[in-house]
C-alpha cells in the first residue's frame, strides 16, 4: 500500500504544481491534501526533507488561500495542520480568499478614487487614464457576479452530494 500511498502523493505533488506554486510548496499541499488526519509540521518537515523553518514559511504564506488549518494539541507543543478535503468548500475558499480581498478593496477603495479622478480629469491623458481605472472596476463588478454565481453552483452541488 505505500507504493500506491506514495504513487498518489507524487501525482498530487504534480497536481499542484499546475497552479504555478513551488515545488516544496507543492510537495507540502500534496501531502496535506492526502493524508487523511492531521500532521505535525515535523513529520512534514520529515516527509519532504525541508526543515522545520522552510516548512514554517512556507505554511505561513498558504495555509489561508489553501484553507489550512493549525491545530494545538493540549500537553503538545507541536503545531498540526490540517488540509479542508471537501474540493468544494477548500474551492469556494480559496475563491474567498484569493479574490474577495481583492473584491473587497477595489469596491471601498478605488471606487471613491475613481469618481474623484473623474471630476478632475481634463486632459485627454487624464480621461485615458481614467478609462483605464473605469474598465478595471467594471470587470471587478463582472468578476464578482462570476464568485457569486460559482458560490451557488457550489451550494447546490453539496446540496446533491450523497
Amino acid at each position: 500500500m505505500n507504493d500506491i500511498e506514495e504513487k498518489i502523493t507524487d501525482i498530487g505533488h504534480e497536481i499542484f504544481k499546475g497552479y504555478g506554486v513551488d515545488d516544496i510548496t507543492a510537495q507540502i499541499l500534496s501531502i496535506l491534501n492526502f493524508e487523511s488526519n492531521e500532521i505535525s509540521m515535523e513529520e512534514l518537515a520529515q516527509r519532504t526533507g525541508y526543515s522545520l523553518a522552510s516548512i514554517s514559511l512556507k505554511i505561513k504564506n498558504i495555509e489561508q488561500f489553501w484553507s489550512i488549518k493549525r491545530i494545538y494539541k493540549p500537553g503538545s507543543r507541536k503545531t498540526y495542520l490540517y488540509m479542508e478535503k471537501n474540493l468544494l468548500d477548500a474551492f469556494a475558499i480559496q475563491i474567498r480568499n484569493g479574490f474577495g480581498t481583492e473584491l473587497d478593496i477595489a469596491k471601498t477603495k478605488i471606487t471613491p478614487l475613481i469618481e474623484e479622478y473623474r471630476e478632475n480629469a481634463t486632459t485627454q491623458e487624464q480621461k485615458t487614464k481614467l478609462h483605464t481605472y473605469e474598465n478595471y472596476l467594471s470587470e471587478v463588478n463582472k468578476f464578482e457576479e462570476l464568485i457569486h454565481y460559482i458560490y451557488d453552483q457550489i451550494d447546490r452541488l453539496k446540496k446533491n452530494q450523497v
